[in-house]
């Protein structure tokens, strides 16, 4: 009875190592395919920083715009204040430039917004990424 115990473990032990070989040739693709994914993704996020870097910029852009139309528009209540304090009489200043200054601030109004959203979707994901990588293997 031993000599067949024996033989079946045999068979049984050369059966895992037929399986055993299957999956590490398995896993070996698996590694290979995840090496080829890992320099694609360096290569996004080589992209991604040079993206980050041009929105930093965009965003200085829009901060310059921010601070010229504040600029200007405490001038035009500036000069408002002053024309009606000077000449009480006279028909409300400045018309004409109050329409560009509205639209421009409608403008930078929909800039503002649209900037907005990008950065929340931006920084969302980012943060995830940041918080997947972190995670222990």
């Amino acid at each position: 009875m031993s000599g067949q115990s024996t033989h079946a473990t045999d068979e049984s032990m050369h059966h895992d190592h037929r399986q055993w070989q299957s999956d590490i040739a398995m896993w070996r693709q698996d590694t290979e395919q995840w090496k080829e994914d890992h320099q694609n993704v360096q290569r996004l996020l080589a992209e991604a920083q040079q993206q980050l870097e041009s929105h930093a910029a965009a965003l200085a852009s829009h901060v310059d715009a921010l601070d010229s139309h504040e600029a200007q528009t405490l001038q035009h209540e500036h000069d408002v204040v002053a024309q009606c304090r000077d000449q009480p009489d006279s028909p409300a200043p400045g018309v004409a430039n109050h329409e560009m200054e509205s639209q421009k601030h409608q403008n930078l109004y929909q800039a503002h917004e649209r900037m907005k959203k990008h950065h929340h979707t931006v920084v969302a994901q980012i943060n995830m990424l940041a918080s997947s990588l972190r995670t222990s293997l």
